[in-house]
C-alpha cells in the first residue's frame, strides 16, 4: 500500500510525506589519523647497572588510517577498526663514569615502527551530531631498523641492541562531530622493547592524542 501511495502521489505532482522512509546508514569508514605522541622509554641490564639508561619523556608526530566497520546491531553502537599507523621514537642521554671508566658514555635510541591496532569500539549518542567513544585495542608492533646503542665520547663503541617489540594493550576515549571530527585520548600499556633479550628489561609507554578527519 505504501509504494501504491508513493507512486500515485509522485505521478500526480502531490506533496507527501513517506513515514516509512528510512535514513541511510554509512556502516564503513576511513579516517585519516594524525597523532601527537607523548613516550617515555626507560631499560635496565640485570648483568651490569653501567647501561641502566632513563631516555625520558619525548614528543613526537605519528600518522595514522583507519578503517572502521559499524556493527549493524544494538543501534549501531558497536564496531570495529584496524589503524595502520607510522610512529618513532629517539632520545639520546649522557652519562659520566667514575673514574676507572674513562669518558662519557652515550645511549642513543632510534625506533620507528608501524603499529597496526585492532580495535573494538562502543559509541555513546548525545545528539544527532555527535557522540563520545571508548575503545579496547590490541597492538601489533613492526619496527624496523631499530636500535639502542652505546658508544663513548671519544667514538669507541661499547654495544648495539636491535630494538625487537611484543604487542601490547591500549584504551581510549574520544569525541565524534558530525561523523566527520574525532578526537581521541590513548593510553597504552607497557610495550616489551627488547623480547628476545633474557638480560635486559625495558619500559615503554605512550600516551597519544589522537585527530580524525572522516573521508567517508
Amino acid at each position: 500500500m505504501v509504494r501504491l501511495f508513493v507512486k500515485y502521489n509522485s505521478c500526480n505532482n502531490q506533496e507527501f510525506i513517506n513515514f516509512e522512509q528510512k535514513q541511510k546508514r554509512d556502516f564503513f569508514n576511513l579516517t585519516i589519523r594524525p597523532r601527537l605522541n607523548s613516550s617515555s622509554l626507560s631499560i635496565q641490564n640485570s648483568t651490569s647497572d653501567t647501561y641502566n639508561t632513563d631516555f625520558g619523556n619525548k614528543i613526537s608526530l605519528g600518522f595514522g588510517i583507519e578503517a572502521e566497520y559499524i556493527l549493524p546491531f544494538n543501534k549501531n553502537k558497536w564496531a570495529i577498526a584496524i589503524e595502520p599507523t607510522y610512529q618513532s621514537y629517539k632520545s639520546e642521554k649522557r652519562t659520566k663514569q667514575n673514574e676507572f671508566l674513562a669518558g662519557t658514555l652515550i645511549a642513543n635510541v632510534k625506533y620507528s615502527s608501524i603499529e597496526v591496532p585492532f580495535t573494538i569500539r562502543h559509541y555513546f549518542f548525545l545528539n544527532n551530531n555527535s557522540k563520545l567513544f571508548v575503545n579496547a585495542s590490541y597492538i601489533i608492533d613492526l619496527s624496523s631498523k631499530s636500535t639502542i646503542d652505546f658508544v663513548r665520547d671519544n667514538g669507541t663503541n661499547e654495544s648495539s641492541i636491535d630494538i625487537k617489540t611484543r604487542g601490547n594493550a591500549a584504551i581510549g576515549i574520544g569525541y565524534k562531530q558530525n561523523d566527520k571530527y574525532s578526537l581521541e585520548i590513548r593510553y597504552q600499556a607497557n610495550r616489551d622493547f627488547l623480547k628476545d633479550s633474557l638480560i635486559w628489561e625495558s619500559k615503554y609507554n605512550p600516551l597519544s592524542i589522537v585527530f580524525g578527519y572522516s573521508l567517508f
